[in-house]
């Protein structure tokens, strides 16, 4: 066994041929693996958010269309002549005469 550790590594070339080292090789490699899954994960996440962008603004657009109904209808539904109809016609309201007219000083 001591032949077999003391034995010269032989040289070609000038260049000693040794056993490769692998433990740099499996460290690059699984930094590489590292870095991109990160980038994999990232750009996933990117897209993910980006589909919560649309869908929100989507949601958005639609209650802004529904504020701008709502604030015709409130503006309709104020109206003087529409509220005088509905008190003549559904409530049977009159205009008063001048001797239930009091004035206030």
């Amino acid at each position: 066994m001591s032949d077999f550790v003391s034995r010269a590594i032989p040289k070609v070339n000038a260049f000693s041929l040794e056993r490769p080292r692998l433990f740099p090789v499996l460290i690059y490699t699984v930094l590489l693996l590292v870095v991109s899954l990160f980038f994999v994960w990232s750009r996933l996440q990117v897209t993910n958010l980006e589909y919560d962008i649309s869908s929100l603004e989507g949601r958005l657009r639609a209650t802004r269309q529904e504020t701008r109904q709502l604030q015709v209808e409130a503006a309709s539904l104020r109206s003087p002549e529409r509220i005088e109809k509905i008190a003549r016609s559904e409530l049977g309201l009159r205009l008063p005469t001048p001797d239930q007219i009091i004035t206030v000083k």
